[in-house]
């Protein structure tokens, strides 16, 4: 998994000062962004391979597939099957 604590440890600067960072070059918090990463790699899985949801969840960083699945839907408003068929 991957969180803004670690990347503030590895850079050896403080989690409200990595977060003030983030927002300043991609113009969304953490959370956002990361996810937004997620998505993107997600869809082109989806597109370009046939992984199984379940294994394309956790090559994007959920290990439950349900609450990726839920993600996906609210945000795309498709399920990762819907998406794949289109």
């Amino acid at each position: 998994d991957f969180s803004i604590a670690q990347l503030a440890d590895r850079f050896h600067f403080s989690i409200a000062y990595i977060s003030y960072l983030v927002k300043k070059e991609v113009n969304q918090n953490f959370t956002d962004y990361l996810w937004q990463l997620r998505l993107d790699k997600a869809k082109e899985l989806l597109r370009d391979t046939d992984q199984s949801i379940d294994e394309i969840s956790v090559a994007v960083g959920y290990l439950n597939a349900s609450s990726f699945r839920r993600k996906f839907k609210q945000d795309t408003g498709l399920t990762p099957s819907q998406y794949r068929e289109r």
